[in-house]
């Protein structure tokens, strides 16, 4: 986990100007520490990491009621918690070519975002991002999702 939150912090600060490492901190902490976390036996253990966060770490960085520590992203030029819905642009919507199969797309939600952006992250220094969850819950379309962006990024070094 250290190692994660150290990767992602590195990518982050080597591609935007930070005006306070403490929101970049905070925000590798949470996804690389309480990411992971799923329902199991009745018992929703990210809900249970968010509250956790928001009441003993959220002196720092007050996340709104409204939502999970995992429903915001660190909006770093302005430095402030933004909705990952709010990166599911009308165009994202409106480039999806409805001739092909569903399959071929990932539907931008803020699981799908946000899941990706935290590959994306990793991706790009060449630490090997993990996805964890039961069968059916997306993994694999979100894995292909990201694959298809980078294939399809200029000169890129993604084998397709």
């Amino acid at each position: 986990m250290v190692v994660s939150i150290c990767k992602l912090i590195e990518n982050i600060l080597n591609h935007n100007d930070v005006k306070s490492i403490e929101w970049i901190f905070v925000f590798a902490c949470i996804w690389c520490i309480g990411g992971g976390f799923g329902e199991k036996d009745g018992k929703d253990y990210r809900a249970l990491f968010s509250n956790w966060w928001k009441s003993e770490k959220g002196k720092v960085i007050k996340f709104p009621g409204k939502g999970t520590v995992f429903d915001y992203y660190i909006d770093i030029e302005n430095t402030k918690l933004e909705d990952w819905n709010k990166m599911a642009t009308g165009e994202v919507v409106a480039s999806i070519d409805t001739t092909k199969s569903i399959q071929s797309y990932t539907v931008p939600t803020a699981d799908t975002i946000s899941a990706q952006y935290i590959m994306r992250q990793l991706v790009q220094i060449n630490h090997s991002p993990m996805l964890v969850g039961l069968a059916g819950f997306g993994k694999t379309q979100i894995i292909k999702g990201l694959l298809n962006e980078l294939c399809a990024m200029p000169n890129s070094e993604y084998i397709q």
